[in-house]
């Protein structure tokens, strides 16, 4: 597993759908998480081994001038897909968005978010999502969760029998080898695939055995 990968949005027009959906496929049920400060999005959670997990991602509220492109991508999405992933890095945030901007990145702005879980456990982080034109939604977003408990090791610890564990991540793009070069620059390699547009690789060994998302 990758130990910089810190989690994978799977994102759907329809929470419990998404949920339905992924225990079809794995016979496991992921865990409500809660919904984001701002209200615009709610999510439910499957741990993926150790430190990471995959996020169900659908929006919160009927559509609205507030929607952002997560919002907009999550309605369009009538099945669950993949829209993006996000990483640790070993930097701080800060020194991240400096570096990111000397690459060519542009809005490298470090924002905080959080949510309260089921639990009335309060999760609060830091995020960075350095935007490079040339790749998109292929290049991640970053967090610092602060101290905050992290969510792939919560949900292992309340679900210690779900055996959902990651096989393979990698990025599917049209520039995949420079993709690759510029997460190395940032001290987050992914491994990336040459492919006519945006496409994510996502494998998981599950309790009905391996599927891919």
């Amino acid at each position: 597993m990758n130990p910089h990968l810190d989690h994978i949005i799977w994102a759907c027009h329809d929470l419990e759908q998404g949920c339905r959906r992924f225990e079809a496929l794995t016979g496991v049920s992921p865990r409500f998480g809660g919904t984001h400060t701002g209200g615009l999005t709610h999510n439910a959670l499957v741990g993926l081994g150790g430190r990471c997990y995959l996020e169900i991602l659908a929006p919160a509220a009927p559509a609205g001038p507030r929607d952002d492109d997560w919002c907009r991508f999550a309605r369009a999405s009538l099945q669950p897909r993949v829209f993006t992933y996000c990483m640790r890095s070993a930097l701080p945030l800060t020194d991240l968005a400096s570096l990111a901007l000397t690459l060519g990145c542009h809005d490298a702005v470090v924002a905080g978010n959080g949510r309260i879980t089921p639990d009335g456990t309060r999760l609060r982080w830091q995020w960075l999502g350095p935007k490079f034109d040339s790749f998109g939604y292929a290049f991640p977003f970053f967090i610092d969760w602060l101290d905050s408990p992290h969510p792939g090791e919560s949900f292992a610890a309340a679900v210690p029998e779900s055996r959902v564990r990651l096989q393979r991540f990698a990025v599917g793009h049209p520039r995949a080898t420079a993709l690759r070069a510029l997460l190395e620059q940032v001290g987050a390699p992914v491994d990336t695939f040459a492919a006519p547009d945006l496409q994510f690789h996502v494998q998981v060994d599950t309790p009905l055995g391996v599927v891919a998302l």
